[in-house]
């Protein structure tokens, strides 16, 4: 039998988050745009609350909260910053610190997950290199085993909290080639903590303003064997697993983000006059509007029917991981593609403001184009899909 019920501890979890989402992040968010950072009180905020390490295990201090349940704090948070800033702040940490508490060593596991339940860390992911993004089998920075540690050379490009790694601390569970020559079964992921020896250049997005973005090169950079997350050149097998947590946890924010504009968009409706009547009196605008609705709400039930379909298989071994591949790449292409088309609406429901810096749509458009990119192209969702129903023999 299905249900569409949260429990009582989550909707608890939804009214704490909420409140904290109404009181310390939606007033600062022009603030935050300004000045280009998550505002310190954000941050130590999302840290004492613990939903910064939310699915770290409750042995290393977080709340070993199941994927669900951290898509419900991402929702509230989307709902608040429609930059969409915060939220990859949140997304990143929790699906990549998850990771490392899946499959990290004891050592590794010991030396930071206690800290980013505390956000005195956070966890990254670099995968991304300049002339190559989603095809990790072509990635070209390596990990060579010299004296008992792994001797990193290599560049990775447009990288998500850069600057907030090396400001807080904490590293990147970071792509690497251990074996060049066997392409995609020789990727090894290493935890890699930021140290001086890596040099960071810090890149300009087109929207996300308190999130920060950059580019790192790794010059025999040595990171201890220890770090290796899961098996040596089995890398390739397991990074998917974070990147689908990441895909879903998009999925929710991105259709929260759009139902806020949305309900924006219909508050300006009302209140704006035009040939002797409020617009909300226009049919065109409200079929529109309804389509948006309609199209928002299902990506949302979408984007948790991923997450619990992430966690079934996670967590109880039901599904097989192709089928969470596929239910996460509908869920994330839908999501952000509607998004983007419904805030792009809300904007043009309110004429010129909605042109204008002021007006938290238009921040919200830059900030979801971000994810019809990030963590898995919408190509590479439509791919994922295609090849799930078709059969792997009709995908090139």
């Amino acid at each position: 039998m299905l249900s569409f019920e949260f429990s009582e501890d989550q909707e608890l979890l939804r009214s704490s988050v909420r409140e904290f989402c109404t009181r310390t992040i939606a007033p600062r968010i022009r603030d935050m745009i300004r000045e280009r950072r998550i505002p310190k009180e954000v941050y130590d905020g999302l840290a004492r609350m613990g939903l910064l390490g939310m699915t770290v295990p409750q042995e290393y201090g977080g709340m070993g909260a199941d994927a669900v349940t951290t898509g419900i704090a991402a929702e509230e948070i989307a709902r608040a910053d429609p930059t969409c800033s915060i939220p990859v702040l949140f997304l990143v940490d929790n699906a990549w610190s998850y990771l490392v508490s899946k499959y990290g060593s004891s050592e590794l596991r010991e030396s930071i997950l206690p800290d980013v339940a505390r956000g005195k860390k956070i966890v990254g992911i670099a995968s991304t290199e300049p002339n190559f993004g989603s095809d990790i089998a072509s990635m070209r920075t390596t990990a060579t085993l010299q004296d008992g540690m792994y001797v990193v050379n290599g560049e990775k490009s447009f990288i998500s909290l850069v600057r907030d790694v090396k400001e807080i601390g904490g590293g990147f569970v970071t792509v690497t080639k251990t074996s060049p020559d066997k392409g995609s079964r020789g990727v090894t992921l290493l935890f890699i903590p930021y140290s001086d020896g890596m040099s960071v250049r810090y890149l300009e997005e087109m929207g996300r303003e308190g999130s920060s973005w950059g580019a790192i090169t790794f010059e025999n950079v040595r990171v201890q064997k220890e770090n290796v997350i899961g098996s040596v050149d089995q890398g390739f097998k397991i990074i998917h697993e974070g990147f689908e947590f990441a895909r879903a946890l998009i999925a929710v924010i991105s259709a929260a983000t759009a139902l806020k504009s949305i309900s924006n968009g219909a508050e300006y409706m009302k209140s704006r006059i035009a040939f002797g009547s409020p617009i909300a009196k226009f049919q065109g605008l409200q079929f529109q509007l309804a389509d948006d609705v309609a199209r928002m709400e299902a990506a949302l039930t979408m984007g948790y029917r991923a997450l619990w379909t992430y966690d079934q298989e996670q967590r109880h071994g039901k599904f097989s991981r192709f089928q969470v591949s596929r239910e996460v790449a509908i869920a994330k292409l839908i999501s952000t593609t509607w998004a983007f088309e419904a805030i792009n609406d809300a904007m043009q429901w309110q004429g010129a403001y909605g042109y204008s810096k002021d007006c938290p749509e238009e921040w919200a458009l830059r900030g979801i184009r971000s994810f019809l990119l990030a963590e898995g192209s919408r190509e590479v969702m439509k791919t994922i899909i295609a090849r799930e129903t078709l059969g792997r023999e009709y995908i090139r």
